[in-house]
């Protein structure tokens, strides 16, 4: 990895009004060795081998339930789901296939999760790292949702849960609720997306910089593979160049129903002097001419109708609430000042998701980051470091003759986290005999961070639409 070398500037995919770049700290190096990675650093956090792991509803595999603990409540009510609302307890029922729900408590200042029993004991805690998997006691079931925002269940426990499980996140209002667990539960029955159609949505500002990099590290080779594909072939749309506006996106999502949408761009990161106002627009997508890409647009002549979508733009999915990267870059740089800005909003999930989950006809779900993506891990050339696991999950996991669920489709992408966090470790015991220790040590948390604080917004266990019968023979995955 020593071709790497240690870059003089990084940039990030978001945008203030400008792009976003910056030298690194002259104390960068320390960075790098100062752990910045969410859970244990054991390899074997990765989410481990499973006798059917797309069938959440095996006992072995399990579906669960992820509440803030109410110490108003007795031990036996925490064993049930009673304080969730109404629609979240009858998705509870249904993918519990008639068993008693699995539901797990987390306690703030607890790393860890509790399970409580109808018969008054508990677990103290429920072993996330090596224990058995499934519905029975004692077990983790392999499929996690959160219900709530990151104020009651924080985004750290789920950056943790990334590492062991097929984690996701309902953060509804309870009339949106309804609305998302009646699509589920008939599992978007009456949809009109076309899983024939995906679509690529691609801006490229500057030969070179990050959205260019964007576009031929992860656009391009997507739409590569779906007109690959003979089943998908000329059906897929990529709207890129001077047809990545706003205005192209939405008429091509009202016109062509897409079942999977995937978009790179930088995301809004500003105005930082109105953090009211930054908050409220955090994430949205920047489109080719630097406008704003608004959720009430898109939703205007278009409903999400079961789309799963991926947003690859600094805090598409939200903001985790903490600076991850304090210390890497120079602190009068813009990149250290959009990255402060940003987590002082405390932690938040960013309206595009929100919007698209909550429509009259929701999105199955929202795949998106909580923090920004950089351009050094893009810029690799060693092939150590790669965005395989991400295009795997975005063909060969989705278009798959029965697709996989959201959770099991980035399962490696979240794998290559807990092996990075491992890399990184290795790293630092080799940092006093190797000059180049500390530049591998900062690309390896750089490119785990990116992994790890890749988030599902929605059900874990749903997956994208199946493709239509089609004439030929499908290409093989």
């Amino acid at each position: 990895m020593a071709e790497m070398g240690w870059p003089e500037r990084l940039a990030i995919n978001a945008w203030s009004g400008a792009a976003v770049d910056g030298p690194l700290n002259r104390d960068a190096r320390r960075w790098a060795v100062n752990r910045h990675f969410f859970g244990k650093p054991e390899l074997q956090l990765a989410a481990q081998a499973l006798p059917r792991p797309a069938d959440w509803s095996d006992p072995e595999v399990g579906w669960g339930l992820v509440l803030p603990d109410d110490p108003a409540l007795s031990d036996a009510e925490r064993a049930t789901a009673v304080d969730a609302p109404d629609p979240v307890l009858h998705l509870a029922a249904d993918r519990s296939g008639g068993r008693e729900p699995v539901v797990l408590r987390y306690r703030p200042g607890f790393a860890e999760l509790f399970r409580h029993y109808t018969d008054g004991t508990e677990e103290h805690p429920l072993d996330l790292v090596g224990g058995p998997r499934g519905t029975s006691p004692g077990a983790l079931p392999c499929y996690l949702l959160l219900c709530g925002g990151p104020d009651v269940l924080p985004w750290e426990l789920q950056l943790r849960l990334n590492l062991t499980a097929f984690t996701g996140r309902l953060d509804l209002d309870e009339a949106a609720l309804g609305r998302y667990v009646d699509a589920a539960l008939c599992d978007w029955a009456h949809s009109s997306v076309d899983a024939n159609a995906p679509l690529v949505w691609t801006v490229e500002h500057e030969n070179g910089d990050i959205t260019w990099l964007m576009r031929q590290t992860i656009a391009e080779p997507v739409f590569q593979s779906w007109i690959a594909d003979k089943q998908i072939g000329h059906q897929a749309t990529r709207l890129g160049g001077a047809d990545a506006t706003g205005e192209r996106l939405a008429a091509t999502l009202a016109d062509r129903r897409p079942g999977v949408v995937v978009t790179t761009s930088h995301g809004l990161t500003g105005p930082l002097d109105r953090p009211d106002n930054m908050r409220r627009d955090l994430g949205l997508l920047v489109d080719t001419d630097l406008s704003t890409v608004r959720p009430e647009h898109l939703l205007a002549n278009w409903q999400p109708d079961g789309v799963v979508w991926y947003a690859h733009a600094c805090c598409s999915a939200g903001a985790v609430g903490v600076n991850l990267f304090d210390g890497l870059v120079d602190r009068e740089s813009t990149v250290h000042e959009v990255l402060a800005a940003v987590a002082k909003l405390g932690e938040t999930v960013a309206p595009l998701p929100r919007a698209l989950l909550s429509a009259e006809r929701p999105a199955r779900a929202y795949i998106g980051h909580i923090q920004p993506t950089f351009d050094w891990t893009l810029r690799r050339k060693s092939g150590q470091i790669t965005v395989t696991g991400l295009l795997n999950a975005l063909y060969r996991q989705f278009f798959q003759a029965t697709p996989v669920p959201v959770g099991l489709a980035f399962a490696d992408w979240h794998r290559d986290a807990a092996a990075l966090l491992g890399c990184w470790q290795t790293d630092l015991d080799r940092a006093a005999a190797r000059p180049d220790a500390r530049e591998t040590a900062a690309a390896h948390q750089l490119a785990g961070l990116d992994r790890q604080c890749t988030v599902i917004l929605g059900d874990p266990a749903v997956a994208p639409a199946a493709l239509h019968p089609g004439k030929g023979q499908r290409a093989a995955p």
